[in-house]
């Protein structure tokens, strides 16, 4: 008795490939929009995380806290970029700036794949009393290749952070 062998057709094995491409075809673009939006929710959630961080230090210490856009994760920078990373202090002196290793409570990581700014405030001031005195800090959070996938992190006076929606009036780059 000869053995049978079980093996695909070569008809078999191009529609199974067939299929298989038509299946990576749809599915690859929305991975790539998925990543895209895990990392517009990450930066957010981080930056959220490192207010309340700020918050909660000037409240329970009694101390002003600030959190500010840091280039070299040591000193506030000029500009209003956040997504080079940032930077949350205590400010015992009210100078504005970290007098020492100890004032330093935390860095924020560089934004991947976003950009990150604000528009027209540089920081973020806690005062002991939890709140963030001046106008509402709102921070774009920009996806670099879909300006319409937007969403922003504002700050309010009493100090509380919030992640929302873009506001209609603020625009990321790219878009008209």
């Amino acid at each position: 008795m000869p053995k049978s062998t079980q093996a695909f057709t070569l008809i078999e094995l191009m529609a199974a490939l067939a299929l298989l491409a038509i299946l990576t075809g749809l599915a690859v673009p929305a991975f790539t929009q998925l990543t895209q939006k895990q990392r517009i929710d990450s930066t957010a959630n981080e930056l959220v995380a490192h207010l309340n961080l700020a918050r909660l230090h000037a409240v329970t210490r009694r101390e002003i806290t600030l959190m500010c856009p840091s280039d070299d994760r040591i000193r506030c920078s000029d500009g209003n970029r956040w997504d080079a990373g940032w930077i949350v202090f205590r400010d015992p002196d009210r100078n504005r700036r970290i007098d020492a290793e100890s004032d330093l409570l935390r860095v924020g990581n560089p934004a991947r794949g976003v950009t990150v700014d604000s528009a027209g405030r540089f920081q973020v001031r806690y005062r002991p009393d939890g709140t963030a005195g001046g106008s509402n800090l709102t921070l774009k959070i920009c996806d670099r290749v879909d300006p319409e996938r937007a969403r922003a992190v504002i700050v309010s006076n009493p100090g509380r952070p919030r992640v929302a929606a873009l506001p209609r009036h603020l625009r990321c780059p790219g878009t008209g």
